[in-house]
């Protein structure tokens, strides 16, 4: 009877260390379901914060041309203000800008208009030239709008 004890009790042992095992392997499959989950998580998190990040950078893009074609219509503005014989104090003081932002301006369209004049010397249309360089104008850099 003693051999059937000690086989009865290593069959059990073994039923013992089997259902363990099992729940061990069992616990380990949650774990690593888990662990996925959690990888999938952080990776759409990043994937989402990189998508926005394209999305502002690419608005911000879009704002700087918006910016820029405004700035060329307030110095169009600007131009055809001076046009009309007015004095560069005068405009600063109704635009509530500086003098030397209007004088950059003036000097500017200046500029552009005497390099299409000596480029264009000879074609008959310099002057319907130069009138339409006038119509466009060079960065004026560090005036942002606030130079008072």
């Amino acid at each position: 009877m003693a051999g059937k004890t000690r086989n009865t009790m290593i069959v059990q042992a073994r039923r013992k260390t089997e259902e363990l095992a099992a729940k061990r392997r069992e616990r380990e499959a949650t774990l690593q379901s888990l662990a996925t989950d959690y990888h999938a998580a952080t990776m759409m998190a990043e994937a989402g914060v990189e998508e926005a990040e394209r999305q502002a950078a690419e608005l911000i893009a879009t704002a700087k041309e918006n910016a820029a074609a405004a700035m060329d219509d307030a110095k169009e503005t600007v131009r055809k203000m001076l046009a009309t014989g007015e004095t560069r104090q005068g405009i600063a003081e109704l635009l509530d800008v500086s003098v030397s932002y209007v004088r950059n301006i003036d000097v500017a369209t200046v500029k552009k208009a005497k390099a299409s004049d000596g480029a264009n010397a000879g074609a008959g249309t310099v002057e319907a030239q130069g009138s339409e360089e006038r119509g466009s104008v060079g960065v004026v850099s560090g005036h942002e709008g606030s130079d008072h």
